[in-house]
């Protein structure tokens, strides 16, 4: 990071970094509480109004619980590998059916990690409100997150020691984030910020596609965490739209599909303040993953539509297990009959019985013949969670 890289403003907030002789780090101001809306203020209202479609939509569709549990997995999947691990849909599906990491990356453990620093962030928001974005949850999500990978550092803990952004040495970075003992106050900064907690002085509120990304940038720019702080910083936004009534929307795949620039147009924040390009940018991802999930949500309506009707030609009780399971292969594209068995409260055999059935009519898969905890793939609802 060269200082001619930086600002004028920007230049004003280094300080030195005493373990790495002549090296600054930049320590940001509080998150500004007003971004001009010249060149932002369409795309800011579009997004705004594809988050009043989703709710609709969604509220549309005969089974909106159902596709849920997919969206947490999908969005998982792709926020790690825009930090690049490798693990994919049916990967991430078969470790969680199995157990088993047998055959699968080893980076799938960490992808499923975020599954479950997801769903902890979202449940705590959705009893306890905005005010539940506090330090305690984001050491939480990055407690989650990081456990059992092999960290450089106290997980679920602010760094005690510097980082960077970018190159091999501090002397390369893209980036120098603030020093460690700067970190509480900035992040304390951010929570008020994300608590929505006016100035005396403000005269209006921010809205909330904007907060999201100026909280975003802002927690990236601090980058308190030894590692994982790209994964903790988009955890963050499904939960703060969870925590503000509405439904999450997942936003790493069109980030991951645009990775460049979403690199450069946060470096151009943290380098210049350059609020605005990084606020458009943000707002068209927000708009264009919002259109990406009612399509994929009505898409895996549609697929249980067709199973159910596929089904109906079997002749069987309404009350069997055959009749079901396509509720539960939608948010569980890979399973075991011990999962079925479980889920559905039925004996061993009638699940693994109802599963073959489904095989026969192929609706779902046996990729390989093994006795014992073999599993059974839908690939049609894969396939779909996969398409752009």
């Amino acid at each position: 990071m060269k200082k001619n890289d930086l600002s004028p403003a920007r230049q004003k907030q280094l300080v030195p970094v005493t373990t790495h002789s002549g090296a600054f780090a930049v320590v940001p101001p509080a998150p500004p509480r007003f971004i001009p809306s010249k060149g932002i203020i369409k795309e800011v209202i579009h997004a705004h109004e594809a988050l009043s479609e989703l709710r609709v939509s969604t509220a549309r569709l005969p089974n909106p619980n159902l596709v849920t549990r997919t969206f947490d997995r999908r969005e998982a999947v792709r926020s790690s590998q825009i930090e690049g691990t490798s693990s994919d849909m049916n990967q991430l599906f078969t470790y969680e059916a199995t157990g088993s990491d047998e055959g699968l990356p080893a980076d799938v453990l960490v992808t499923l990690n975020y599954v479950k620093a997801l769903e902890i962030g979202l449940n705590v928001v959705r009893d306890r409100g905005p005010l539940a974005v506090d330090e305690t949850l984001i050491k939480e999500l990055h407690r989650n997150l990081m456990n059992g990978t092999d960290y450089r550092g106290e997980i679920g803990e602010y760094r005690d020691r510097q980082n960077w952004i970018g190159g091999s040495k501090i002397y390369q970075a893209r980036f120098v984030p603030p020093t460690a003992e700067q970190v509480p106050n900035c992040m304390k900064e951010l929570i008020d910020f994300l608590h929505n907690v006016p100035a005396e002085e403000d005269m209006y509120e921010v809205p909330l596609v904007i907060r999201l990304a100026i909280a975003h940038a802002q927690f990236e720019t601090i980058h308190p965490f030894i590692d994982g702080n790209g994964r903790v910083g988009r955890l963050l936004l499904p939960i703060m739209l969870a925590a503000e009534g509405y439904l999450p929307v997942y936003i790493a795949g069109y980030l991951k599909n645009y990775q460049q620039e979403y690199y450069d147009r946060l470096a151009g924040v943290q380098l210049r303040e350059e609020w605005q390009p990084w606020i458009q940018f943000f707002a068209t991802a927000v708009e264009e993953s919002v259109k990406e999930s009612i399509q994929t949500a009505t898409a895996l309506d549609n697929l249980l539509q067709q199973w159910e009707e596929r089904i109906e030609t079997l002749k069987i009780r309404s009350d069997s297990a055959v009749k079901r399971l396509p509720k539960l292969l939608i948010g569980r594209p890979v399973v075991t009959a011990r999962q079925v068995e479980s889920e559905l409260g039925i004996s061993f055999p009638a699940a693994n019985n109802a599963l073959v059935k489904l095989a026969e009519i192929a609706i779902l898969t046996i990729p390989y013949e093994q006795q014992r905890n073999r599993i059974f793939v839908v690939h049609e609802a894969i396939d779909i969670l996969n398409s752009r």
